[in-house]
């Protein structure tokens, strides 16, 4: 379960001095060290049940998302998230992993996200079109269907037959939130094969 220092404090508060119970506690592998004021008392949490605490508001996106989803075919180690307004990558190492947040904009961060209870934690992740749209918005600019294709399926190698299933217009909706070349593209590209009929 997660602790704050606040928490602990009042976990020890008989003994005489809390600080260094903490101190003791985490030497002895009883508490694991997030971050400054933050911890954990189960070697075994997941780290995706860690991620949106570490630093918030925030939701797991971008090629974590693809993967949890089946999306590509690699194993994503590094656990990403997004948020907004933070203006620079925030990065934590702990002992459960590297967890890196990185800015979408405002207008886009509270829709297509999904909740998933996992024991006593609250994940939100990126749906899978919202985890597309996000990564998107975090690459160099594409001016074609034929760029988007390529990238979308040779360099990003999302799987075409999840793909060809996907809420194609939740996919559309959320690119029109993002303003850039490759959501535009992406859009023209449910268009002119057919996923899309306005």
């Amino acid at each position: 379960m997660l602790k704050t220092v606040d928490d602990l404090l009042a976990d020890y508060k008989n003994y005489q001095n809390p600080y260094s119970k903490i101190i003791r506690e985490e030497k002895k592998g009883n508490l694991i060290k997030l971050k400054r004021g933050l911890y954990e008392d189960d070697p075994n949490c997941d780290p995706f049940s860690v991620a949106s605490y570490l630093y918030s508001p925030s939701y797991i996106s971008f090629e974590t998302a693809l993967s949890y989803h089946g999306m590509i075919p690699e194993e994503v180690r590094i656990i990403k998230s997004a948020t907004f307004h933070k203006n620079k990558k925030k990065e934590y190492i702990n002992q459960f992993g590297r967890f890196i947040y990185e800015d979408v904009p405002i207008d886009v961060f509270p829709y297509g996200n999904e909740v998933v209870k996992n024991g006593n934690y609250t994940i939100t992740i990126a749906s899978k079109e919202k985890s597309i749209t996000d990564l998107l918005y975090k690459i160099s600019p594409v001016n074609s269907i034929r760029g988007i294709r390529i990238l979308l399926f040779e360099d990003l190698r999302i799987n075409e037959s999840i793909f060809d299933n996907l809420d194609f217009y939740l996919l559309d909706k959320l690119c029109v939130l993002y303003k850039n070349s490759n959501h535009k593209m992406l859009r023209k590209m449910l268009r002119k094969d057919g996923f899309i009929n306005d």
